[in-house]
């Protein structure tokens, strides 16, 4: 596999994460129905055969939004919910491209800090600190799979990859440049970089 493919690896899941979080907007019908149907708790609950709505919201006794649905040609379809401040906390929803859908889960105050999704039929996730920086971003497909470690400033700090075979593993200094690499071949070779020694498997010597 080799330190290129596998850094090549490691920028798609960044790319991939950061569409996620840019391109994440808000789906749940099936919660709507839990919330609205059935309920009989006062003389204005009612039970509903069918709704149909293009947006919804949901607020408490004091007007506070809590829950919103709502769908958008140009965005796509979702539901977020708040927490008692007024917070945004969870979200989750596909496209409008159907090339997306994924869950964004957010801090009291509203920072990010866990999101799964599918992009392009490439299943990511990512895990962000307090601060809103990821320290945690893996994903992949059939072609392969792939690991990243960051520290609080979002610079690679350790890799790990898998393609057609081959895996490899690197580990970078704070500035996210590669100082320490392994990979071994689908065939068994396995080698370090920098390079040290090429080792072949036994039954090829």
């Amino acid at each position: 596999m080799g330190f290129d493919n596998l850094q090549r690896r490691i920028d798609r899941l960044e790319q991939q994460n950061r569409r996620l979080q840019s391109t994440l907007v808000l789906l749940a019908i099936g919660l709507l129905v839990i919330l609205v149907m059935g309920a009989k708790s006062s003389w204005n609950d009612g039970v509903f055969g069918e709704l149909t709505a293009k947006k919804i919201t949901i607020v408490d006794s004091r007007g506070n939004h809590l829950i919103y649905i709502g769908s958008d040609e140009k965005v796509g379809t979702g539901l977020s919910v708040f927490n008692t401040s007024g917070t945004k906390v969870l979200s989750l929803g596909v496209t409008a491209d159907d090339r997306g859908s994924g869950i964004l889960v957010s801090d009291k105050h509203g920072k990010a800090r866990l999101g799964l999704g599918m992009d392009m039929g490439v299943p990511s996730l990512a895990m962000s600190d307090e601060n809103g920086n990821k320290f945690i971003a893996l994903g992949g497909d059939s072609r392969g799979y792939g690991l990243v470690i960051m520290d609080g400033n979002e610079v690679e700090r350790a890799g790990i990859g898998f393609k057609e075979g081959h895996t490899g593993v690197a580990i970078y200094d704070d500035q996210g440049q590669s100082v320490r690499g392994m990979v071994v071949e689908a065939n068994g070779t396995h080698y370090s970089f920098p390079a040290v020694e090429s080792v072949a498997p036994a039954d090829a010597q």
